[in-house]
Protein backbone atom coordinates (compact mmCIF):
# COMPACT_ATOMS: atom_id res chain seq x y z
CA UNK A 1 0.00 0.00 0.00
CA UNK A 2 1.43 3.14 -0.89
CA UNK A 3 1.80 5.79 1.90
CA UNK A 4 0.02 9.37 1.80
CA UNK A 5 3.61 11.19 1.25
CA UNK A 6 4.15 9.66 -1.89
CA UNK A 7 0.46 9.67 -3.40
CA UNK A 8 0.84 13.16 -2.76
CA UNK A 9 4.05 13.49 -4.28
CA UNK A 10 3.06 12.02 -7.33
CA UNK A 11 -0.40 14.04 -7.96
CA UNK A 12 2.07 16.94 -7.59
CA UNK A 13 4.30 15.83 -10.17
CA UNK A 14 1.27 14.71 -12.39
CA UNK A 15 -0.42 18.30 -11.63
CA UNK A 16 3.14 20.02 -13.02
CA UNK A 17 3.31 17.63 -15.75
CA UNK A 18 -0.10 19.21 -17.27
CA UNK A 19 0.72 22.41 -16.66
CA UNK A 20 3.99 22.00 -18.06
CA UNK A 21 2.24 20.79 -21.26
CA UNK A 22 -0.65 23.42 -20.87
CA UNK A 23 2.05 26.15 -20.83
CA UNK A 24 3.57 24.26 -24.51
CA UNK A 25 -0.48 24.28 -25.90
CA UNK A 26 -0.49 20.21 -25.97
CA UNK A 27 3.48 20.15 -26.74
CA UNK A 28 5.81 18.25 -25.09
CA UNK A 29 8.03 20.67 -25.98
CA UNK A 30 7.72 23.55 -28.51
CA UNK A 31 11.00 24.49 -30.50
CA UNK A 32 11.04 27.79 -28.93
CA UNK A 33 11.36 26.86 -25.22
CA UNK A 34 14.23 25.17 -25.79
CA UNK A 35 16.19 28.19 -27.18
CA UNK A 36 14.18 30.24 -24.25
CA UNK A 37 15.26 27.76 -21.62
CA UNK A 38 19.30 28.54 -22.27
CA UNK A 39 19.08 31.79 -22.60
CA UNK A 40 17.92 31.89 -19.00
CA UNK A 41 20.29 30.21 -18.06
CA UNK A 42 20.59 27.54 -15.42
CA UNK A 43 21.00 29.84 -12.27
CA UNK A 44 17.22 31.32 -13.19
CA UNK A 45 15.93 27.65 -13.50
CA UNK A 46 16.92 26.53 -10.68
CA UNK A 47 16.20 30.15 -8.38
CA UNK A 48 12.30 29.43 -9.93
CA UNK A 49 12.72 32.02 -12.20
CA UNK A 50 11.77 30.06 -15.00
CA UNK A 51 8.40 29.21 -14.02
CA UNK A 52 7.76 33.14 -13.62
CA UNK A 53 9.04 33.69 -17.20
CA UNK A 54 7.25 31.18 -18.81
CA UNK A 55 3.19 31.81 -17.16
CA UNK A 56 4.28 35.50 -18.03
CA UNK A 57 5.08 34.88 -21.17
CA UNK A 58 1.93 32.45 -21.82
CA UNK A 59 -0.74 34.33 -20.21
CA UNK A 60 0.67 37.87 -20.29
CA UNK A 61 -3.41 38.86 -19.54
CA UNK A 62 -4.08 36.86 -16.77
CA UNK A 63 -0.64 37.72 -15.26
CA UNK A 64 -1.27 41.44 -15.34
CA UNK A 65 -4.71 40.75 -14.12
CA UNK A 66 -3.45 39.02 -11.18
CA UNK A 67 -0.73 41.73 -10.46
CA UNK A 68 -3.56 44.52 -10.62
CA UNK A 69 -5.45 42.36 -7.97
CA UNK A 70 -2.66 41.88 -5.56
CA UNK A 71 -1.24 45.49 -5.82
CA UNK A 72 -3.77 46.95 -3.87
CA UNK A 73 -3.10 45.12 -0.83
CA UNK A 74 0.77 44.96 -0.87
CA UNK A 75 2.56 46.65 2.40
CA UNK A 76 6.15 48.61 2.19
CA UNK A 77 8.24 45.52 1.21
CA UNK A 78 5.55 44.16 -1.44
CA UNK A 79 5.63 47.83 -3.29
CA UNK A 80 9.57 47.76 -2.97
CA UNK A 81 9.44 44.24 -4.54
CA UNK A 82 7.10 45.09 -7.37
CA UNK A 83 9.15 48.53 -8.31
CA UNK A 84 12.53 45.94 -8.31
CA UNK A 85 11.11 43.69 -10.21
CA UNK A 86 8.91 44.87 -12.69
CA UNK A 87 9.25 48.63 -13.68
CA UNK A 88 8.88 51.27 -16.89
CA UNK A 89 10.48 54.33 -17.95
CA UNK A 90 9.04 56.87 -19.91
CA UNK A 91 10.28 57.05 -23.44
CA UNK A 92 9.51 60.29 -25.42
CA UNK A 93 8.11 59.76 -29.13
CA UNK A 94 11.76 60.34 -30.33
CA UNK A 95 13.63 57.85 -27.86
CA UNK A 96 11.21 54.85 -28.61
CA UNK A 97 11.93 55.84 -32.20
CA UNK A 98 15.79 56.10 -32.08
CA UNK A 99 15.45 51.74 -30.51
CA UNK A 100 13.77 51.17 -33.28
CA UNK A 101 16.13 52.14 -36.02
CA UNK A 102 19.07 51.03 -34.29
CA UNK A 103 21.36 50.02 -36.38
CA UNK A 104 24.39 48.28 -34.19
CA UNK A 105 24.61 46.31 -31.09
CA UNK A 106 24.28 47.32 -27.49
CA UNK A 107 26.23 44.90 -25.16
CA UNK A 108 24.86 44.04 -21.81
CA UNK A 109 25.33 46.88 -19.55
CA UNK A 110 24.23 48.46 -16.73
CA UNK A 111 22.52 51.18 -16.82
CA UNK A 112 22.79 54.21 -14.32
CA UNK A 113 20.50 54.99 -11.19
CA UNK A 114 19.86 57.88 -12.87
CA UNK A 115 18.16 56.45 -15.69
CA UNK A 116 16.29 53.68 -13.91
CA UNK A 117 16.40 54.14 -10.15
CA UNK A 118 15.78 50.48 -9.21
CA UNK A 119 17.74 47.37 -7.62
CA UNK A 120 17.51 45.27 -10.22
CA UNK A 121 16.13 45.02 -13.54
CA UNK A 122 18.68 47.96 -14.97
CA UNK A 123 20.12 45.93 -17.88
CA UNK A 124 19.78 46.38 -21.93
CA UNK A 125 20.90 43.69 -24.36
CA UNK A 126 19.54 44.95 -28.13
CA UNK A 127 21.18 43.04 -31.63
CA UNK A 128 20.71 44.81 -35.08
CA UNK A 129 18.88 43.92 -36.92
CA UNK A 130 15.90 44.09 -34.35
CA UNK A 131 13.86 40.95 -34.18
CA UNK A 132 10.03 42.99 -33.46
CA UNK A 133 6.77 41.60 -32.38
CA UNK A 134 3.75 42.82 -32.15
CA UNK A 135 1.19 42.02 -29.11
CA UNK A 136 -1.66 42.55 -27.73
CA UNK A 137 -1.74 44.66 -24.51
CA UNK A 138 -2.44 42.79 -21.47
CA UNK A 139 -3.42 45.82 -19.36
CA UNK A 140 -5.95 46.19 -21.99
CA UNK A 141 -7.26 43.10 -22.85
CA UNK A 142 -7.60 42.07 -19.06
CA UNK A 143 -9.89 45.11 -18.34
CA UNK A 144 -14.10 44.65 -18.39
CA UNK A 145 -14.63 47.92 -19.79
CA UNK A 146 -12.95 48.85 -22.88
CA UNK A 147 -9.89 51.27 -23.59
CA UNK A 148 -10.98 55.00 -24.25
CA UNK A 149 -8.23 55.60 -25.89
CA UNK A 150 -7.40 52.66 -28.34
CA UNK A 151 -9.85 50.25 -29.72
CA UNK A 152 -9.50 45.97 -30.08
CA UNK A 153 -7.20 44.20 -31.02
CA UNK A 154 -5.49 46.47 -28.60
CA UNK A 155 -1.83 46.09 -30.42
CA UNK A 156 0.13 47.96 -28.74
CA UNK A 157 3.19 46.11 -27.11
CA UNK A 158 5.92 46.16 -29.32
CA UNK A 159 8.34 43.31 -27.71
CA UNK A 160 11.99 43.39 -29.16
CA UNK A 161 14.69 40.40 -29.20
CA UNK A 162 15.26 36.95 -29.19
CA UNK A 163 15.08 34.44 -28.08
CA UNK A 164 11.71 36.38 -26.55
CA UNK A 165 9.64 36.99 -30.05
CA UNK A 166 10.44 33.40 -31.38
CA UNK A 167 8.67 32.40 -27.54
CA UNK A 168 6.27 34.64 -27.89
CA UNK A 169 4.85 33.95 -31.74
CA UNK A 170 4.99 30.17 -30.89
CA UNK A 171 3.30 30.35 -27.56
CA UNK A 172 0.51 33.10 -28.37
CA UNK A 173 -0.08 32.70 -32.37
CA UNK A 174 -3.20 34.52 -32.06
CA UNK A 175 -2.08 37.59 -30.03
CA UNK A 176 1.05 38.32 -31.54
CA UNK A 177 2.73 39.20 -34.90
CA UNK A 178 6.15 39.70 -36.30
CA UNK A 179 6.58 43.19 -38.16
CA UNK A 180 8.80 45.42 -39.95
CA UNK A 181 11.16 48.11 -38.29
CA UNK A 182 9.73 50.15 -40.72
CA UNK A 183 5.94 49.04 -39.72
CA UNK A 184 6.94 49.84 -35.84
CA UNK A 185 7.70 53.01 -36.30
CA UNK A 186 4.53 53.61 -38.19
CA UNK A 187 2.63 52.33 -34.82
CA UNK A 188 4.78 54.58 -32.88
CA UNK A 189 3.45 57.02 -34.32
CA UNK A 190 -0.21 55.79 -34.51
CA UNK A 191 0.27 55.42 -30.99
CA UNK A 192 1.24 58.81 -29.92
CA UNK A 193 -1.32 60.47 -32.05
CA UNK A 194 -3.64 58.47 -30.47
CA UNK A 195 -2.40 60.06 -26.90
CA UNK A 196 -0.79 56.95 -25.59
CA UNK A 197 2.71 56.93 -23.90
CA UNK A 198 5.40 54.59 -25.19
CA UNK A 199 7.72 53.23 -21.99
CA UNK A 200 10.34 50.76 -21.61
CA UNK A 201 10.07 47.73 -19.45
CA UNK A 202 12.13 46.02 -17.64
CA UNK A 203 11.37 42.75 -15.71
CA UNK A 204 13.12 40.68 -13.38
CA UNK A 205 11.83 37.08 -14.82
CA UNK A 206 13.39 38.15 -18.52
CA UNK A 207 16.99 38.39 -17.38
CA UNK A 208 16.45 42.08 -15.85
CA UNK A 209 16.50 43.33 -18.98
CA UNK A 210 14.75 45.56 -21.08
CA UNK A 211 12.38 43.53 -23.80
CA UNK A 212 9.31 45.64 -24.41
CA UNK A 213 8.23 49.36 -25.35
CA UNK A 214 4.36 49.30 -24.45
CA UNK A 215 2.17 52.09 -25.87
CA UNK A 216 0.05 53.01 -22.19
CA UNK A 217 -3.17 54.50 -21.75
CA UNK A 218 -4.17 56.31 -18.14
CA UNK A 219 -7.59 54.19 -18.58
CA UNK A 220 -6.21 50.58 -18.95
CA UNK A 221 -2.25 50.42 -17.92
CA UNK A 222 -1.32 48.29 -15.02
CA UNK A 223 1.87 50.96 -14.59
CA UNK A 224 -0.13 53.86 -14.17
CA UNK A 225 -2.83 52.31 -11.76
CA UNK A 226 0.29 51.30 -9.50
CA UNK A 227 1.09 55.33 -9.42
CA UNK A 228 -2.35 56.18 -8.14
CA UNK A 229 -2.00 53.11 -5.58
CA UNK A 230 1.78 54.35 -4.33
CA UNK A 231 3.50 51.84 -6.40
CA UNK A 232 5.97 53.66 -8.27
CA UNK A 233 6.29 51.08 -10.60
CA UNK A 234 7.03 53.90 -14.00
CA UNK A 235 9.84 57.21 -13.97
CA UNK A 236 10.04 59.59 -15.43
CA UNK A 237 11.24 60.56 -19.58
CA UNK A 238 13.86 62.68 -18.16
CA UNK A 239 11.81 65.48 -19.86
CA UNK A 240 9.60 68.08 -18.67
CA UNK A 241 6.84 70.40 -20.82
CA UNK A 242 8.48 73.81 -20.75
CA UNK A 243 5.12 76.54 -21.99
CA UNK A 244 5.14 79.51 -24.05
CA UNK A 245 2.94 81.56 -22.14
CA UNK A 246 2.75 84.35 -24.91
CA UNK A 247 1.97 81.35 -27.57
CA UNK A 248 -0.72 79.88 -24.73
CA UNK A 249 -4.53 80.26 -25.69
CA UNK A 250 -5.72 78.72 -22.73
CA UNK A 251 -7.90 76.34 -24.51
CA UNK A 252 -7.28 73.90 -22.24
CA UNK A 253 -6.30 70.80 -24.59
CA UNK A 254 -3.41 70.38 -22.69
CA UNK A 255 -5.66 69.47 -19.47
CA UNK A 256 -7.86 67.06 -21.70
CA UNK A 257 -5.08 65.17 -23.11
CA UNK A 258 -2.28 64.72 -20.26
CA UNK A 259 -2.73 61.16 -18.73
CA UNK A 260 -0.78 61.86 -15.84
CA UNK A 261 -2.94 65.48 -14.99
CA UNK A 262 0.33 67.53 -14.74
CA UNK A 263 -1.23 70.30 -16.68
CA UNK A 264 -4.09 73.11 -15.39
CA UNK A 265 -5.57 76.52 -16.57
CA UNK A 266 -4.70 79.00 -14.24
CA UNK A 267 -7.03 82.44 -15.32
CA UNK A 268 -6.49 82.31 -19.60
CA UNK A 269 -3.32 80.37 -19.88
CA UNK A 270 -1.92 76.54 -19.09
CA UNK A 271 0.46 75.86 -15.82
CA UNK A 272 2.67 73.28 -15.52
CA UNK A 273 2.10 70.68 -12.27
CA UNK A 274 6.06 69.63 -12.43
CA UNK A 275 5.74 66.72 -9.72
CA UNK A 276 3.18 65.31 -11.54
CA UNK A 277 4.86 65.77 -15.38
CA UNK A 278 6.78 62.44 -16.33
CA UNK A 279 7.60 63.89 -19.63
CA UNK A 280 5.53 61.67 -22.15
CA UNK A 281 5.22 64.42 -24.84
CA UNK A 282 1.38 64.10 -25.07
CA UNK A 283 0.42 67.18 -24.59
CA UNK A 284 3.29 68.70 -26.72
CA UNK A 285 1.54 67.00 -29.57
CA UNK A 286 -1.95 68.36 -28.92
CA UNK A 287 -1.11 71.79 -28.56
CA UNK A 288 -3.28 73.52 -30.95
CA UNK A 289 -1.07 76.69 -30.77
CA UNK A 290 2.23 74.90 -30.66
CA UNK A 291 3.11 76.64 -26.97
CA UNK A 292 4.85 73.17 -25.12
CA UNK A 293 7.88 71.82 -26.08
CA UNK A 294 9.99 68.97 -23.65
CA UNK A 295 13.19 70.15 -22.39
CA UNK A 296 15.82 67.68 -20.21
CA UNK A 297 15.33 68.61 -16.67
CA UNK A 298 18.28 66.87 -14.62
CA UNK A 299 15.87 66.75 -11.51
CA UNK A 300 13.68 63.73 -13.02
CA UNK A 301 16.73 62.04 -13.75
CA UNK A 302 18.35 60.45 -17.23
CA UNK A 303 16.99 59.67 -20.82
CA UNK A 304 16.67 56.12 -21.69
CA UNK A 305 18.52 56.76 -24.94
CA UNK A 306 20.06 53.90 -26.36
CA UNK A 307 21.84 56.17 -28.93
CA UNK A 308 24.48 57.32 -25.83
CA UNK A 309 24.95 53.42 -25.52
CA UNK A 310 25.75 51.84 -28.54
CA UNK A 311 29.94 51.66 -28.44
CA UNK A 312 32.18 54.04 -30.60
Amino acid sequence: MHSPLLIILLVLLFSLLILWIWIERWHLILPSTIPALKWMGIKRILKGEIVNALLYGRWIPQYVKFLSTITPHLGPRGKAWLENGYHGKILTPDLAKSIITLNQDVPLQSLSERVIPYARARDIVLSAPLDIVISHCGCKTMRAKPCRKFSPPYETCILIGKPLTDYLLEHNPTTCRRISPEEALELLEKFHRSGLVSTGWFKDCIRDQFYVICNCCDCCCLGFESIRRGVRQLTSSGYVAKIDREKCRGCGQCQKSCPFKATQLKGEKSELIWEACMGCGVCVSNCPAGARALVLDEAKGLPLDVRNLTPP
